[in-house]
């Protein structure tokens, strides 16, 4: 079971429960969330990285629920969800799309030519 832990819709810290375990996951520290099956890998924007035993469905729904369908977070074709914030560039050539983290790295992700698209299209002025 997902459950927020706070009734607030400002809240961007998520509280994810089991029967037996909590995790929380802040996404304004939260680069980018992977899918893995039945788990996601959440990577923070310091290095931090950590998997949850929830699906990345599961996640999506209740951060549109918490933060709302236009979110800062968003869902990037089948296995990711992104921290719109931390995009660094995109690259529909390459199909890749960059997240700078806080040391001033950049991971990069690959994506489909059209989700890349999508996403310049909906960010650019």
């Amino acid at each position: 079971m997902i459950t927020d832990n706070r009734s607030k819709p400002s809240s961007t810290r998520l509280c994810l429960k089991s029967r037996d375990e909590v995790f929380f996951i802040d996404l304004q520290r939260t680069l980018y969330i992977k899918a893995d099956d039945h788990y996601a890998h959440v990577y923070y924007a310091s290095g931090v990285h950590f998997m949850v035993p929830f699906s990345l469905g599961r996640i999506e729904e209740l951060i549109i629920t918490t933060l709302g369908a236009d979110s800062f977070m968003r869902r990037m074709g089948r296995k990711y969800v992104v921290n719109t914030l931390r995009v660094f560039s995109v690259n529909t050539v390459r199909e890749q799309l960059c997240l700078a983290d806080d040391q001033g790295k950049t991971e990069t992700i690959h994506l489909p030519k059209l989700v890349l698209r999508e996403l310049i299209d909906d960010m650019a002025p």
